[in-house]
């Protein structure tokens, strides 16, 4: 359970000057959207009821759902609710509160398994779904990484969530969306977990001390060099102790949890990946992010100096990483001298 912070005796309305619930939201998600809201306060179940247009036992009811869903929630006696803990487990109700909190609107499909959630995505892009849209899971039986490489995907505590998009655009534009993106979720999780040394590591991983934290994987569907639609996905340890790893990734992975000793609440930081996404989408479809990931990349560029190997199919070069181009390809100091643009690969630091 990830909590929220000590309530206060002090009973408040839930949002000043908030419209009662739509017709088109989930009454759990506005519930839970009123308790955020007034957190850490309470919130008074006779202001509960009048924004929903229900009775007291109806709202009663109604947080007794939640909380079989595994949400903590304080009654109090003339003070009323408040939301004290939530699971590591998804609540979609619960994500759609935090997307409003954060003023974002974007469909969301939470799922308890699946067999990858970029997978879903594709599927659901394939079927006419509206986009954007997030897809999101609380274990994957085929989560897949870079290169058909397999993703790690225990149940509880991590994020597992896919982006689908129309984008319908020059494919130029969008060729350092995963670069941009790990840059924008990368500065997002400093700031979220107080952990200075998130880093970027080229070309698709979120690494802390030189171990993984994350990756991302973009998949895009491409006509006459105009991307038609793309799924974005990221696959992020947060809170998964170091017992969990397999001993073949207890060395190069690690978790939030694990950099910090503390739990994190897995619904805000998944709602806020959700709006950074968005945001960072619509800079790259906009176009002209170029010069600022330039700018921002060396503050970021958890391989800037160091000695590399890449592996591109059969070649193999070793160099020194000297950062990223305009077209975000990986520059690479050889040994003659001579610097080589890499556009793909597979990146190992050398001693």
């Amino acid at each position: 359970m990830s909590k929220y912070p000590p309530g206060k005796r002090k009973s408040v309305p839930p949002a000043k000057g908030k419209a009662r619930v739509k017709k088109t939201e989930n009454p759990s998600s506005y519930v839970l959207r009123m308790l955020l809201a007034a957190s850490p306060h309470y919130v008074s179940g006779s202001i509960m009821a009048q924004k929903l247009k229900m009775s007291r036992v109806g709202v009663w009811s109604r947080v007794d759902k939640l909380r079989q869903a595994g949400l903590s929630i304080d009654a109090s006696q003339n003070r009323g609710y408040r939301l004290v803990a939530e699971p590591n487990l998804l609540n979609q109700p619960l994500l759609e509160a935090w997307l409003k909190e954060c003023r974002k609107s974007c469909k969301v499909f939470v799922h308890d398994e699946l067999d990858s959630t970029n997978s879903e995505a594709e599927r659901l892009l394939a079927n006419g779904e509206k986009a954007p849209f997030a897809v999101l899971a609380n274990t994957q039986k085929k989560g897949r990484g870079r290169l058909g490489r397999s993703w790690h995907s225990p149940k509880g505590g991590n994020l597992y969530l896919s982006m689908g998009f129309r984008p319908d655009v020059d494919l130029i534009k969008l060729r350092s969306f995963t670069l941009w993106q790990g840059l924008k979720i990368a500065m997002l999780l400093r700031s979220l977990t107080g952990i200075e040394g998130i880093s970027v590591k080229w070309p698709n991983d979120l690494v802390y001390e030189q171990k993984k934290i994350g990756g991302m994987l973009t998949e895009a569907s491409i006509d006459c060099e105009r991307v038609r639609s793309l799924v974005f996905g990221i696959g992020l340890n947060v809170n998964c102790p170091k017992s969990r790893f397999p001993a073949s990734l207890a060395k190069i992975a690690t978790s939030i949890e694990s950099a910090t000793g503390q739990t994190f609440r897995i619904h805000e930081i998944a709602a806020k990946i959700i709006k950074t996404t968005l945001d960072a989408y619509e800079d790259c479809v906009t176009g002209g992010i170029e010069s600022a990931l330039m700018e921002k990349w060396n503050e970021w560029d958890a391989l800037a100096g160091q000695k590399v190997q890449i592996s591109m199919g059969k070649e193999k070069i070793t160099g020194k990483a000297m950062g990223i181009d305009l077209s975000g390809g990986l520059r690479v100091k050889l040994r003659n001298g001579r610097v080589r643009i890499v556009q793909a690969g597979e990146v190992t630091l050398r001693r």
